[in-house]
Parts: C-alpha cells; structure tokens; sequence
C-alpha cells in the first residue's frame, strides 16, 4: 500500500509566551493515561486562506492571512471550490477578508491561476501524544498551538483528525540545526481520532474507540506543578516506528508552570542529538507520576529543552 511521508513542519520557538488560565475543572482530574506515540495531525480550514503576499497587476496585492469567502457570489471553503471558478467564468470575482474588513475585487482567470499556488484550505503537521483520559475519550497532545509554518497565522480550522504515524527516519539535531522525524502513514489509515481545540495549550480532542486496542491504558496519577522537582525524570516518545519508549532526563530548573530539563540518555543523544522538532507533546514523568510535556527545543544546545506543567496544560482542555 502506498504510504504518505511527512516531515516535521511545526517548528518549535526558543523564545516563547504562555497565558494563565483560571478553571477549577481540573480539580477533579487525578490521573490519566501517558502515551508518547508518533501523531500526524490534519485542521481542515473550512475556507481559503492565502499563504504569503501575491501581488495581481500593478499595485493590486492579496496579503498573507486574507480569507477568500465568495467567488461570484459562491461561497468558498477548499481549493476545489476555487477550481471550479477558473474553468467556468471568464471573469472573476472575489470577496475577500482583510484584517476583519470585507473587500471585492474583480479578477481574470488568468490572475486567478497566478494566485492558486498562495491558496491553502488546509495546514498539516508532526507531534506527540501527551495524554488520555479513559472515562471522557479526550486527549491532549502537543503542549503548544499550531500555527501554519508558511504564512504564521493561526486560522480557525472547521475540522481536524489526528493519524497513529511510524518514525522512518531521523535527521539528527544540531548545534544551530533542529533535527526532525520523517514519518508515513498508509494512505488508507483512518484517522485515530478528532480535533474540536487548537490553542496556546495544544490540541485537544477525542479518541475514536479503534484506537485504544493497541494503546496501553495504564493510568498514573498527574502532578501538581508545585510539586515538579529538579533531578531525575524521563521523556516518554517515539523516534523509531510507532515503538515508544522512555529516555532519561534531568530537570535543572522549575519556575511556576514551565521547567527546564536536559537530556541525559546517551542513546538518546547518539541517535537524535537531543530534542526534535516533533516531540512537542511528549509526556514527562518523576517518580511514576505524570509531571509535564515537552514543548520547545533550544535551537543551540539541542540536548536542552524546556516543559509545561501537566496541570497548566489541561487547564485548556475542553470540557
């Protein structure tokens, strides 16, 4: 069966902001299931989006993160839908969305064509899955939003599906250089389970039951983030097939809800250098309890990484 290959397109930052959030929800919440598998994810945007400024003729431009809403008075919500426009009018016209202000522009066909390239109706992306809660189905993976790499804007998606991926190959971190996993899927795998949130958090969703009869659903209890302590812990990822296993690391520093660690797993390091773009979402665990995610790398010293909170991360969990 053919397989699709992708490479790591969530790019990491070194440089970072995340937002309290006040919900007493997670109270209730004691344990969960850590997991740790390889995940392709898909957000179908239910519009058209242009990706990077495209300028028509003379001084007409679209500009990056301008959503396409109607052609010819049609609404619009994929490419196919753009398509079908270029082969039937001889004239064109677009309603557009600049910066929340509606604009109309009429175009050729010819223009049209030029423009198609900057369209996307969709952004897709590698990670890691953090947890799982048997009694609700939800899960959450990542530990941080996706953003579509090619035009920087987070648009809102109408759908999304997450896909079990197997590890082919490692591109090995670098000082200055992020590695990053080279994943497949075959191109007749049903997804494992729905998106319903993208946020500062992660993503966030619900797992179809198919999927839990190879997952183990051993639970362990979540930690609060004043109890995260420096020293020993362990990372627990894919790097090769859909195998997850644990890999130690050292905690050097807390700080309210983030914490710093450094990878100290020698295989580990000789195979990936340290931390990959793609194991954002990797679950952390001290002492036997669930403690964190991974979720950003340091672009210079790959071997050093920096964690959420477990609890801050499932304060955006939807309920």
């Amino acid at each position: 069966m053919k397989k699709n290959y992708r490479k790591w397109s969530l790019m990491p930052l070194l440089f970072f902001t995340l937002f309290f959030a006040n919900n007493s929800a997670f109270a209730e919440q004691t344990s969960v299931v850590p997991l740790g598998q390889s995940i392709q994810i898909d957000l179908q945007y239910g519009s058209v989006f242009v990706s990077s400024d495209v300028l028509l003729s003379d001084d007409e431009w679209l500009r990056t993160g301008d959503a396409i809403h109607l052609i010819n008075d049609q609404p619009v919500t994929n490419l196919m839908d753009v398509k079908s426009h270029i082969k039937d009018s001889t004239q064109i016209i677009i309603q557009y969305e600049h910066k929340k202000e509606k604009y109309t522009k009429s175009i050729s066909p010819t223009q049209m064509v030029k423009l198609l390239p900057f369209l996307k109706d969709a952004t897709e992306g590698i990670g890691t899955l953090t947890y799982f809660d048997p009694i609700t189905k939800e899960f959450g993976a990542l530990g941080h939003q996706i953003v579509d790499q090619q035009s920087g804007i987070t648009p809102n998606f109408s759908e999304g599906s997450i896909y079990l991926s197997s590890i082919e190959q490692i591109k090995k971190s670098t000082p200055g250089k992020p590695g990053y996993k080279i994943t497949s899927h075959q191109s007749n795998t049903l997804p494992i389970g729905g998106v319903n949130e993208n946020n500062v958090y992660g993503v966030f969703g619900k797992l179809d039951n198919s999927a839990l009869e190879n997952i183990s659903l051993q639970q362990v209890e979540i930690v609060d983030q004043e109890d995260i302590m420096t020293g020993k812990a362990v990372m627990r990822t894919s790097i090769d097939g859909q195998k997850v296993q644990d890999f130690s690391i050292e905690i050097s520093s807390v700080e309210g809800h983030i914490f710093q660690f450094t990878v100290t797993d020698k295989k580990l390091i000789q195979k990936t250098g340290g931390i990959l773009q793609g194991m954002s979402g990797s679950p952390i665990i001290q002492k036997d309890k669930l403690i964190g995610v991974v979720t950003h790398m340091y672009v210079d010293k790959p071997e050093n990484g920096a964690g959420l909170a477990i609890t801050e991360m499932m304060k955006k969990n939807p309920k």
